[in-house]
């Protein structure tokens, strides 16, 4: 009886340093293999190399010939490496050598970075410092968040190019005057002003009471809402369309 197809099966494989999952897919005249690991794939030549590349993943494949397929993970054991990506050349892997010695080095590698991991104390960062934005005019900015939310302008280091900076309790905000070197000006295009979209927020005493002082001032905002943990929050957007949120704690 003929192999039923499509098919895909997967197993463990143990090898010196480690278990990996071994996966092979059938179709109608096609198939591929891969050898799977904390750290990255063995594969056939059916990935792509590029695209991983670019997401700094760890991915190196071999090919197979006519007399010798490629078709279940066991077959890449002796199978020569023929590309990679960069990532799986930091832990080693070299064009030529066997899949098994790439997924030997790869098992290494998720090793090692588990120990780094458990050994590493966390940074502990202290607190948000400052939100860097990039503006088209910077006037037109700082009637926005001096006129409008009320932050105060302080002292900017002379850099070479053109910015202010504004100050609210512990929190600065910091604009660029959109240039060669900077990004766009503005929040990502079409995004909607809610709070799943890009943003920062400001704390306020009465997110109700701020917002008419923000329709006052001629602004579109949105209407106050509860955030399932009590916090009031509105979002408006700033003059280049970068959204804000404002937000007080409900009244004891």
């Amino acid at each position: 009886m003929s192999e039923k197809i499509p098919r895909t099966v997967s197993r463990e494989l143990q090898f010196e340093h480690g278990t990996a999952i071994g996966i092979s897919n059938r179709w109608q005249q096609g198939q591929y293999c891969s050898i799977l690991t904390e750290f990255g794939i063995v594969g056939c030549g059916i990935y792509d190399l590029e695209t991983p590349a670019e997401f700094g993943q760890a991915i190196a494949i071999a090919k197979g010939t006519p007399q010798n397929p490629l078709v279940e993970p066991e077959d890449l054991f002796e199978a020569k490496i023929v590309g990679c990506t960069p990532k799986a050349e930091s832990c080693g892997v070299q064009l030529g050598m066997t899949g098994r010695e790439a997924v030997e080095l790869m098992l290494q590698a998720g090793e090692n970075q588990d120990a780094l991991t458990q050994t590493l104390a966390p940074i502990q960062v202290k607190t948000i410092d400052h939100v860097t934005l990039i503006v088209a005019d910077l006037e037109a900015s700082q009637r926005f968040y001096v006129d409008v939310l009320g932050m105060q302008e302080v002292e900017r280091p002379k850099f070479g190019f053109p910015g202010r900076w504004f100050q609210a309790g512990n929190t600065q905000i910091h604009l660029i005057l959109v240039n060669d070197e900077s990004g766009p000006a503005g929040s990502i295009p079409g995004g909607p002003r809610i709070s799943r979209n890009h943003h920062f927020a400001f704390e306020v005493e009465d997110c109700h009471a701020a917002t008419k002082q923000l329709k006052d001032f001629g602004l579109s905002v949105t209407d106050p809402k509860t955030r399932p943990d009590g916090p009031i929050q509105a979002y408006v957007e700033d003059p280049d369309g970068h959204v804000v949120e404002i937000f007080s704690h409900p009244s004891s």
